[in-house]
């Protein structure tokens, strides 16, 4: 049964809530949200020649249940 997911934004010490969340079908359904949304957020920061941070996802439930912390940072493919 699908439930409602948010997805707070963590910048240092500040957290940004996400208001309205999205309805998705499981928690691996959030994460793979997740992991999409940090993308297109870090390649907006690449483009605009910002820092990559430490910025992170803090993915919670409808009960407010932090379920998966995701760095951004974690989702670069970079080779050495």
């Amino acid at each position: 049964m699908p439930q409602r997911y948010f997805f707070h934004i963590r910048k240092h010490n500040h957290l940004q809530l996400d208001p309205e969340g999205v309805e998705l079908p499981s928690h691996t359904a959030a994460l793979e949200e997740a992991v999409e949304a940090a993308r297109e957020l870090l390649a907006v920061k690449v483009r605009n020649g910002e820092v990559v941070n430490g910025d992170q996802f803090e993915i919670t439930d409808e009960k407010g249940q932090i379920i998966h912390v995701l760095p951004f940072r974690s989702v670069l493919r970079l080779k050495d």
